[in-house]
């Protein structure tokens, strides 16, 4: 229990860490994590399929997270130097998302662990209100990832230094 949850810690770190600062741009990262967020998308989208609402509401979800990715990458500084490709995430957009997950992860553990023996709990993940934030995320990085990718490719270094 203690090694998922410094596991679990390690991923937020590393998630908000993200968000903050100039960052470099490593179109193999960018690729691995478009994968892992559609593998991960096509896998809840299937065993939502057992109850739409939760489909909606994981779609209406990567919807509107991949409008506030265009946001965000309106808001994101580029640099091209000789050094590679950089980037500046809107530290308030990401920060904002991952305190919203994380806070709602949070909650929805914590009711589910408040919950007696006799009593049925309810799946961790089977209410709409949690696949929307969810979708929100997955939408808003897969979204912002492939406008990163792209950004990799359309610029040159500069050739002074």
């Amino acid at each position: 229990m203690v090694l998922l949850a410094g596991l679990f810690a390690w991923g937020i770190y590393r998630r908000i860490r993200r968000n903050i600062g100039r960052q470099k741009l490593r179109p193999r990262r960018i690729i691995v994590s478009m994968v892992i967020l559609s593998v991960l998308s096509a896998f809840i989208l299937s065993t939502a399929l057992i109850q739409p609402v939760l489909g909606l509401a994981f779609g209406a979800g990567v919807l509107a997270g991949a409008a506030l990715a265009l946001l965000g990458l309106r808001h994101t500084k580029f640099e091209t130097t000789t050094e590679g490709h950089f980037y500046t995430p809107n530290t308030y957009i990401g920060l904002g998302l991952s305190v919203l997950f994380l806070g709602r992860m949070m909650y929805r553990f914590y009711v589910l662990q408040g919950l007696t023996a006799g009593a049925t709990a309810p799946a961790a993940f089977q209410s709409p209100l949690t696949l929307l934030i969810l979708g929100l995320t997955v939408g808003y990085y897969l979204a912002y990832y492939i406008g990163l990718f792209v950004h990799t490719h359309d610029r040159q270094p500069d050739p002074t230094p």
